[in-house]
Order: structure tokens, then C-alpha cells, then sequence
């Protein structure tokens, strides 16, 4: 571990440390028989029981060749962060050197790359929100899609416009669960706020792999940059709740260089799910993503505005829609006709997601004339 690399870290502590003073939040050490607690909190985040019983066999001890978990940081979190780092580095050819990685309140349903003020090596600084999320937004969409036993004993799952809108109709409980989450991140910044269920095991089964292909091609895409050994030649500043004089600089990468990330990410994320789900299934976790992107984004402006006019575009992301088409581009020149039938349930997705979302907007129009303002995350770095 080099020199850069230990203030790097030190400077994510620093961090997280003013974040824990702020919001007056610290979580419990491990090696101190909270074991318990640990397990607790990540029940109440949100995760799946799958998660939650990785947790509990890894969770209350950091593995070998991970790096030292902070005196503030999210044990959920930085757990989850390092086993999605591990799948996705299976899968890497040739030596490659684990950026720091962490999570900030940066109010953005990604993740973003920080540099100390005295340090070269890139901060990976998860959204402190987006894994609740991703994992109670892909269980909100599995919910939506029906599905039946097959002979074999598998499941059967039918993402066809048409019978979600049946089965939406028939059963609403996936546009609550939705609506639920939504809100719940937007106005009061945690997901995870939204009443807690339990899926049906088939709907766990569909969404843990939606889930992990959202957060895979979200990191995927950061050891992008790094594998493609792009120049952090721009910097801008990144404003975030809890953080006070220390000065925040988020890489703000060129569009050429975003776009080969998001390929290089894309490529890594089907080979590390890909392998057991499928390159369908695979694929669809990344069009969730930028769905989830669109839908937060649309959920800010309407709550704020009266009207889902795009917000002001971020510093260091394409829009998510330019990326998803330039993402389709590329499976399509790769994958020539295998890409057909990827694209086709990247699509349903979409409309899986638009249909949940044209039942929550008025709700989130009507609290708009109420006058309820979105969680300050979501506006801090609004210009």
C-alpha cells in the first residue's frame, strides 16, 4: 500500500468523519459482540436476506485482502462495496490496483471520483444511499413483472408490456412498493424509510439479480476509467450534506472518455453475472440503472418545478439516456444479432419502469402544491 494510497484513504475518513459528526450517525465496531447489530442494520437498510447472510458470515470482520474499514465508515456498506470489487476483479485481465473505495453523501444516484488535495490516486465515493436503492427499487420492478412455475421447476417471468399492465391492475402491490421507495429517497433521503416486506421467493431471485447488475456496471464503470488509464486532466467542486471546510474535487472526466468507461463496465458486468444469469438478465440490471437515474431525476424536477423538465445536467455524467444508447450501440456492433434479444428486454425494462412511474407522478405533483421540498442532497449541487 503506497503513501498515495494511505492519504487517499485517510482523506475518505476525514470525510466520512465530518458526515458522522453532522448527522450525529456512527455505527458499531466489529470484534465487539455487536455482531447482532450489525445484522439488524442491515435488515433495516433494506438488503436481502441474501445479503444479509453474507453479512453475517463476512460482514463483522473485514477479509484479508480487503483494506481497513474507517472509524466512520458504513460496515454494510463498505462490505458490499469490497465483495461487488471482488466479483468485478475476477473477471479483469491482468494486474489491476483497487482504487480507494467508500461512501459519501454526494447526492447523485451513482458513484464519483474524488482526489485528495495531496494525493493521485482516485476516491470511488458511493452515493451513501444508492445500494438501499438499488436494492429495494429492483425489488419494486421484479414485483411488476409476472411469472409462473414452469414444468421444470424454474421459474418462468413474463416481461411483456401487455400482461404487466394486467398484472398491475390485478395486483397494485408493485406500484406501492415503488411509489414507496421513491418518495422515501427523494423527500427524506433514505430509502430504506419506506415500509419494509418480503418478496415472494421468486420475486427475490429476479430482483437480487437486477440489483447486482445495477451496482456492478456502477462500479464497473469507475474501474473503467482506471483500466483505460484515462487523465484526470478537469476537476470541479462537489458539495456535500454534513461536509464542512474541507474542499471536495470530483474528477469531471470528457464525454469520450465517460463513454469507453461505461463500455469497459458494461463488458465486466456481464462477465461477472453473466456467467449464472445470463447475458439477458445480465444486461437488464444496466438498463435499470439508467432507469433508476431517469426516474430520480424526473422525480427531483417534478417535486420541485411542478414538472419533469430535465435538471440541470451533471458536471461529470452524461445523461443517463445518452448513455443507454450509446451502451445499445455497442452491444449491437459486437454481439451483431445475439444483441437482439438483450436490447429487447433492456426495453421492457423501460417500460416496466415507465408504467410504475406514470402511477407515482401525481402523487409526487400533489405533495409539489403542497409545497414539500425534495431532501437537500438532491439540490446541493444544483446550480
Amino acid at each position: 500500500m503506497t503513501d498515495d494510497t494511505e492519504k487517499a484513504r485517510a482523506y475518505l475518513w476525514e470525510l466520512q468523519t465530518q458526515i458522522a459528526e453532522a448527522t450525529g450517525l456512527r455505527y458499531p465496531k466489529p470484534g465487539t459482540g455487536m455482531e447482532k447489530v450489525f445484522i439488524a442494520i442491515a435488515r433495516t437498510q433494506g438488503f436481502s436476506d441474501e445479503q444479509v447472510e453474507w453479512f453475517a458470515r463476512t460482514g463483522v470482520a473485514e477479509l484479508d485482502h480487503w483494506p481497513p474499514c474507517g472509524p466512520d465508515e458504513h460496515r454494510v456498506g463498505y462490505s458490499l462495496i469490497h465483495s461487488l470489487a471482488d466479483r468485478l476483479e475476477e473477471v479483469l485481465a491482468g494486474p489491476f490496483t483497487r482504487p480507494v473505495l467508500g461512501m459519501l453523501s454526494t447526492g447523485e444516484v451513482n458513484a464519483v471520483t474524488l482526489l485528495a488535495p495531496d494525493s493521485p490516486t482516485h476516491i470511488v465515493a458511493f452515493e451513501n444511499e444508492l445500494l438501499n436503492f438499488a436494492n429495494l427499487f429492483a425489488k419494486a420492478v421484479a414485483l411488476a413483472i409476472p411469472h409462473e412455475i414452469g414444468d421444470d421447476g424454474w421459474y418462468a417471468f413474463h416481461p411483456d408490456s401487455d400482461d404487466v399492465h394486467r398484472h398491475l391492475r390485478d395486483s397494485p402491490l408493485a406500484v406501492r412498493r415503488f411509489r414507496d421507495v421513491v418518495l422515501a429517497y427523494l423527500i427524506e433521503g433514505k430509502p430504506s424509510k419506506a415500509p419494509a416486506y418480503m418478496p415472494s421467493e421468486a420475486v427475490g431471485a429476479l430482483s437480487s439479480v437486477l440489483r447486482d447488475g445495477m451496482e456492478l456496471f456502477v462500479l464497473g464503470h469507475e474501474y473503467g476509467h482506471v483500466a483505460a488509464g484515462h487523465v484526470a486532466d478537469r476537476r470541479v467542486p462537489r458539495r456535500m450534506l454534513g461536509i464542512g471546510s474541507v474542499p471536495v474535487a470530483e474528477i469531471a472526466w470528457r464525454r469520450e472518455q465517460e463513454a469507453e468507461a461505461d463500455v469497459i463496465g458494461w463488458s465486466l458486468c456481464l462477465a461477472a453475472l453473466g456467467r449464472g444469469c445470463g447475458l439477458e438478465l445480465s444486461h437488464a440490471g444496466v438498463e435499470l440503472f439508467f432507469a433508476a437515474c431517469e426516474v430520480l431525476n424526473r422525480s427531483v424536477s417534478l417535486l420541485m418545478q411542478g414538472a419533469s423538465a430535465p435538471l440541470p445536467a451533471s458536471s461529470t455524467h452524461p445523461p443517463a439516456v445518452v448513455r443507454r444508447d450509446l451502451l445499445r450501440e455497442h452491444a449491437e456492433k459486437i454481439l451483431g444479432e445475439k444483441a437482439r434479444p438483450l436490447l429487447e428486454y433492456g426495453t421492457l425494462i423501460h417500460e416496466i419502469v415507465d408504467v410504475l412511474w406514470e402511477q407515482t407522478a401525481p402523487v409526487i405533483l400533489d405533495l409539489h402544491r403542497q409545497g414539500v421540498v425534495p431532501d437537500a442532497r438532491w439540490t446541493a449541487n444544483l446550480q
